[in-house]
């Protein structure tokens, strides 16, 4: 994992405290729906008719037969048969199967529960509509954002998808957390008409521990989730203008004054009545997603919601 990290850590471009551009490596190619900046890629991709990320050279029939999206089939079979014969191990359970997560872990984890509308604290009742669907916290004061979307809660077992991804770089759990966010999300739409964002923004890691770890798990999970959404994703939306200690302590005040002036919106963008989804691995206090909301609102976006894989109860 460790020559992963090496490799994605040569691939990106990174913000400096002063907010500058700082050059790791060389650059890849811009996958569909990205901008290009810093933190990200090249900009002489060629999007892919489905979306995939598929280099700028001249198309042979095999790679025209795999980017048209008429040849969907194709690739499913195609998983389908990679499944069958390279099994998978289940990243919570560990049981010998053919998905990132098997079924039953994946039903423990996804099971619906009454939360705030607002941060997706459980609120151990039925929510109602209006006011009842909040928590008393967002009822006192509401916050920067305007809605939560979570897949559960941030406890054991269902922790060790997010420390997997994070520092052991398993990536394809970010494509299936990014899947099951998806689904969520189209249900939401259906059942609170929750709408889809305008454009989907990865929390940003500071240069420093962008380049510790080599990729941005915030990111990992905004890509293909918007993917599947079929919304624009932009990786430089944000900038992290400054490195802040890790959020140890407990007290929401305290946490709030450590992020101050954290974050700022990368010029050359317009967040000016839009709806932004801002995506990270985990929602603790809600204040790193507050406070990059608050940027957001400062800048003219209509709405912000979270969407996060797992929030701590």
């Amino acid at each position: 994992m460790q020559g992963h990290g090496q490799t994605r850590q040569q691939e990106t471009k990174n913000v400096d405290d002063g907010g500058r551009e700082a050059s790791v490596g060389h650059t890849v190619r811009a996958p569909t729906g990205a901008t290009t900046g810093s933190q990200v890629y090249a900009p002489t991709a060629r999007p892919a008719a489905d979306g995939s990320d598929v280099p700028h050279a001249p198309a042979t029939p095999l790679l025209h037969r795999l980017a048209h999206p008429g040849e969907g089939a194709l690739r499913h079979h195609a998983r389908r048969l990679l499944r069958t014969l390279l099994p998978a191990a289940c990243a919570l359970c560990g049981t010998v199967q053919d998905e990132t997560v098997c079924a039953g872990c994946a039903q423990e984890l996804l099971t619906p529960l009454p939360r705030c509308r607002c941060c997706a604290r459980p609120l151990g009742r039925i929510a109602g509509p209006g006011a009842a669907s909040l928590c008393a916290q967002c009822r006192y004061k509401a916050p920067p954002f305007d809605d939560a979307l979570v897949l559960g809660d941030y406890a054991r077992p269902q922790d060790g998808l997010v420390l997997a991804l994070k520092f052991g770089g398993v990536l394809p759990l970010a494509d299936w957390l990014a899947g099951e966010l998806a689904r969520r999300w189209l249900a939401e739409s259906g059942t609170s008409g929750l709408a889809l964002p305008d454009v989907l923004a990865p929390i940003p890691l500071s240069a420093q521990r962008l380049a510790e770890r080599g990729f941005n798990q915030s990111w990992e999970i905004a890509r293909p989730l918007a993917r599947r959404l079929g919304v624009r994703a932009a990786p430089t939306l944000l900038a992290r203008l400054r490195d802040t200690p890790a959020q140890a302590t407990p007290d929401l005040p305290a946490r709030q004054a450590n992020l101050q002036d954290a974050f700022g919106l990368v010029p050359g963008n317009d967040v000016a009545g839009q709806h932004v989804g801002l995506v990270d691995d985990v929602m603790t206090s809600g204040a790193t997603l507050g406070e990059a909301a608050r940027v957001l609102k400062a800048h003219g976006a209509a709405r912000v919601t979270l969407v996060v894989a797992l929030r701590t109860p």
